[in-house]
């Protein structure tokens, strides 16, 4: 197998969906470094993925913030006391020299107590940013579980191109990563396909300026087996134009 089957093979994608064994990570990484052409699909992959997850960013769950938050014990420090000096009117220079001494000494538990306090606020900020990143890691983590990757790769039309869908069986939802596709002539549109049972599906047009952008398409339903991408006339077609066709992918 040479290093185009290899990539076409679709293990890159299992690796960045961490859906490998531990016998294909090593190889993966391995190829990596070996072979450039590996080493850079990898890393699109990534930033693919990197793209979506940024486009499918949830809120942070309050609940599982504040679980995390209650089993964290912070040490209280105590402060102590400070007392105010006693004036003894007999010996005034005894005294004087008390209340400076004092004086000092609190404001130098002042100074102490106020670091320890900036001190476990940074401590609790950043425990809180480590809560809210595990808590979008979990949803993260879920999201790519029900999410295929699709690579739709160009035709004999047009070889260059290149484009990715996330498709969410679950939720019969689609969203498209446009990677390579000549630009769109005035008054033409692309518009993406699902194939369900032999019959095009019509799932929007794609955006003309849809460069580095993860775009959200029509539901869909059924099982579509295979996805793919059409230029038509500005506003879309109800079918497709087969003789326009640049890229498709089987699911």
């Amino acid at each position: 197998m040479n290093t185009k089957e290899y990539i076409a093979s679709g293990i890159l994608e299992a690796y960045v969906l961490g859906e490998t064994t531990d016998q294909e990570r090593r190889e993966v990484a391995c190829l990596s470094k070996i072979y450039p052409e590996v080493k850079e699909e990898l890393t699109r992959l990534e930033l693919t993925m990197e793209a979506y997850a940024k486009a499918h960013a949830m809120p942070v769950n309050q609940d599982l913030k504040e679980r995390i938050f209650a089993g964290m014990d912070f040490e209280k420090t105590e402060i102590p006391e400070v007392l105010e000096p006693k004036i003894i009117s007999l010996w005034p220079k005894v005294s004087i020299a008390a209340a400076v001494i004092l004086g000092v000494l609190a404001l130098g538990l002042f100074y102490q107590n106020n670091t320890m306090k900036q001190q476990m606020a940074i401590v609790k900020d950043e425990n809180q940013k480590m809560a809210d990143e595990m808590s979008k890691d979990q949803k993260l983590i879920a999201l790519f579980k029900e999410t295929k990757m699709i690579k739709l790769k160009g035709v004999e039309k047009s070889p260059e191109s290149l484009a990715m869908v996330f498709y969410d069986e679950k939720n019969a939802s689609a969203s498209i990563m446009v990677e390579s596709l000549p630009k769109a002539p005035t008054g033409m549109q692309y518009q993406l396909w699902g194939i369900v049972d032999g019959v095009p599906v019509d799932m929007g047009i794609i955006d003309n300026q849809h460069e580095s952008k993860v775009l959200a398409m029509k539901n869909i339903k059924g099982k579509p087996a295979a996805f793919a991408i059409t230029l038509e006339k500005q506003g879309g077609s109800p079918t497709p134009t087969l003789e326009e066709m640049y890229v498709i992918g089987n699911v």
